[in-house]
């Protein structure tokens, strides 16, 4: 088993609204359709989590639980760039589309999924787009934040 960071080994693109039809199984072209954003993402935080609901009885001091609703969120930095700023012009408050995210990299050229490759698909809304403090001799950066409004699919596979 290897330990790896993901720089030179994730691929992140975005697809807009409508895009891709089946998020558990996108295609190939669905994928290289989408516009690559790996070289503007400095973080991304694409998680779920699960709740419990408390179950307690009076039978017992211990409190059981039973499985609840779960929810997720997106939220991830990008550069600027003066020359093709892609990011912050891809993803204005209220653009809903999907990222897609391949975190061990795809087969293809500069790691992006092709046929039979792992990704996950999270669609989203922009909540807000977000410019971070400007300080001397730092580097233009922005946090995009969103809403995500179907379940993932954290474990897609692309298909041909």
């Amino acid at each position: 088993m290897a330990r790896l960071i993901p720089n030179e080994n994730t691929w992140v693109g975005f697809a807009a609204a409508g895009s891709i039809t089946a998020i558990a199984a996108p295609t190939a072209a669905m994928v290289t359709a989408a516009t690559d954003l790996t070289d503007f993402v400095i973080s991304l935080n694409a998680s779920s989590r699960g709740n419990t609901v408390p179950t307690p009885s009076f039978e017992s001091l211990f409190e059981t639980s039973t499985a609840g609703t779960s929810a997720a969120t997106f939220d991830a930095d990008f550069y600027r760039d003066d020359v093709a700023d892609d990011a912050w012009d891809l993803l204005p408050r209220g653009t809903r589309g999907f990222f897609i995210v391949s975190r061990f990299g795809g087969s293809g050229t500069a790691n992006k999924p092709t046929t039979g490759d792992d990704v996950e698909v999270w669609p989203v809304m922009v909540t807000s787009r977000t410019m971070a403090n400007m300080s001397n001799n730092t580097v233009q950066t922005f946090t995009v934040s969103c809403a995500v409004t179907d379940e993932p699919a954290e474990d897609a596979v692309v298909a041909a």
